[in-house]
């Protein structure tokens, strides 16, 4: 590649860089090459922007048209036209740009071959595949081209699917959207990450959805949208006019009851949210418009909320904790009673879980009396779930989780956890419908977050497979926590410090600032909404890019389960 078009491609670039804040649109394609990638598309909503790429010079050597194939990645125009013109005339047609993304860290390193094909190597850091499902990784990958003479001009004959763009272009360009599923019951929204460049959004959240739910929540969630409804052939597009999406499905939505039309319209309200351009959601089955009533407020809330003050125990009380008292709430006599170390409050406050010397209990708001769940020696802190189930384990026993009612009746779970960990903390997701848990083991801590299995009676009985298993290095695991609808946060302590780090399932991770020695954390509203109480009992908050020390002194700090209704 001439030095004229290495220059014009970075000017290129920096313009894109920042057009791309705006909208972009980069194809979801797992296996694959682009170096620089960013594709930008027009008519699905949102302000579009041009990249015009520049085609094969004539002349080009191998080693040029590689590179020009890889800058080409920036427009996905007509399919990627620009980026086919480096292709021989019997493969373009065989390329597939959209099967996924692999993103990619550091500099690439092109390499002739004594075959005669040319690699183009990388350290993959994530990928993101055709639905838009994101997972991290840490690889060499090497990806392989042979050529062709066409017209005596060199073109590629093979190449891998899919494109590669760098760790910045990704973070630039594809935007992170949740798309929701239900609880069976109908009753909690629960979110599953995908991630999509601005321009194509609207159009892929919509198929996605319509997909149905992912391998890790089926049985877990289910979908109010008929089997086999699908974008119709006249409406393959998501519209956007005037803030309006119109999604147009196939005949099979029709079938759908009153209530599953109002459910349908919940679930794509909800996932289109994340697009600003887009305000309201209208439905039409073969070009015929459906008058479904919004639920509104009466409807199933994504993202769950907690109340903004801590609840805590402190000197023998058990409530909310502000200007250096505590307002007990009902249950604080009855919780204090059990020589408490830790507790879960229930959505409604109705119930409270709690650890205390005798094993795990269940206060309830009504004025009777402790029922001891759990007597088992080793017990870690309770979790509660939205169908009133208390979950508890022995810290030892990872092949012993019980869910158990407010009767007492016990119901083993059966587990997917390593037999010769630890368990060190679980919660239940505030909708009910996943769970997380910090594990100790021989190699250090470890994160697994998983769905929650469920029988017609909406008993646990099971856990399904892991979205996310994160080994630690190092470290002591202490607890973990819900941070919000998409975020856990662990707290892992090594030495005199504490590290927090925060995943988003189906995202990245984030190392919050380091912290004195502590024991314990729990979520609130967002990154902000963080506490962790330190070894010496002192409560700290995560107002911005620091911790802070709010100079109360607690005996623990209690989860919460959200704010019901």
């Amino acid at each position: 590649m001439t030095d004229r078009r290495i220059r014009r491609a970075a000017i290129v670039a920096a313009v894109v860089s920042v057009a791309t804040l705006l909208a972009g649109c980069v194809s979801i394609p797992s296996s694959g090459p682009v170096d620089q990638g960013l594709a930008i598309a027009s008519g699905t909503g949102g302000t579009s922007f041009e990249v015009n790429p520049e085609g094969p010079e004539k002349g080009a050597s191998q080693l040029d048209i590689v590179k020009g194939f890889v800058a080409a990645f920036q427009s996905s125009t007509g399919g990627y036209s620009v980026a086919k013109q480096y292709l021989s005339a019997s493969f373009s047609d065989k390329w597939q740009p959209q099967q996924s993304v692999q993103v990619r860290s550091g500099a690439p390193r092109y390499a002739q071959q004594s075959d005669g094909s040319i690699s183009y190597a990388f350290t993959t850091s994530a990928t993101v595949d055709a639905v838009g499902s994101y997972k991290q990784a840490d690889a060499p990958v090497s990806l392989p081209f042979t050529f062709v003479k066409e017209g005596g001009q060199w073109r590629i004959s093979s190449a891998p699917n899919g494109i590669v763009l760098s760790d910045q272009t990704f973070q630039r360009v594809f935007i992170k959207h949740p798309i929701y599923f239900l609880d069976p019951t109908g009753r909690n929204l629960v979110p599953d990450l995908r991630w999509f460049a601005l321009g194509t959004a609207p159009t892929r959240i919509v198929s996605a959805l319509l997909n149905g739910p992912p391998q890790w929540l089926e049985g877990a969630v289910r979908t109010y949208f008929p089997d086999g409804t699908q974008l119709s052939d006249s409406g393959s597009l998501v519209t956007v006019d005037s803030g309006i999406a119109r999604v147009d499905l196939t005949k099979q939505a029709s079938t759908a009851t009153a209530q599953q039309q109002q459910l349908m319209l919940l679930q794509l309200t909800d996932s289109l949210r994340s697009i600003a351009s887009i305000s309201r959601v209208e439905i039409s089955v073969d070009g015929t418009p459906l008058a479904i009533p919004d639920l509104g407020a009466t409807g199933p809330q994504p993202d769950p909320k907690v109340d903004g003050q801590a609840l805590v125990f402190l000197r023998k009380q058990f409530g909310f904790y502000a200007n250096g008292k505590v307002a007990p709430i009902p249950q604080s006599s009855r919780v204090a009673a059990l020589a408490p170390t830790a507790a879960t409050l229930s959505s409604d406050g109705g119930d409270v879980a709690v650890l205390g010397s005798a094993g795990v209990s269940l206060v309830a708001k009504a004025s009777t009396p402790a029922r001891l769940l759990d007597e088992r020696p080793n017990l870690i802190a309770p979790s509660l779930d939205e169908d009133g189930f208390v979950w508890s384990v022995p810290s030892d026993q990872p092949d012993a989780i019980l869910a158990i009612d407010a009767t007492g009746k016990q119901n083993p779970v059966a587990p997917s956890l390593p037999a010769d960990a630890t368990v060190t903390s679980m919660q239940v997701s505030r909708d009910g419908a996943r769970i997380a848990f910090l594990l100790s083991t021989g190699t250090g801590p470890r994160l697994l977050v998983a769905a929650i299995l469920r029988d017609s009676k909406r008993v646990p009985v099971g856990i399904g497979p892991s979205i996310l298993d994160v080994p630690f290095s190092g470290g002591d695991a202490r607890e973990v926590t819900w941070v919000d609808e998409l975020t856990v946060a662990t707290l892992v302590t090594t030495g005199t410090q504490s590290q927090v780090v925060t995943f988003v399932i189906g995202g990245q991770r984030t190392d919050l600032a380091a912290l004195t020695d502590s024991r314990s954390i729990v979520g609130g509203n967002g990154l902000d909404g963080l506490r962790v109480l330190g070894d010496d009992g002192v409560l700290y908050s995560y107002p911005g890019s620091s911790w802070q020390s709010t100079k109360a002194r607690v005996s623990f700090i209690a989860t919460q389960r959200g704010i019901a209704g």
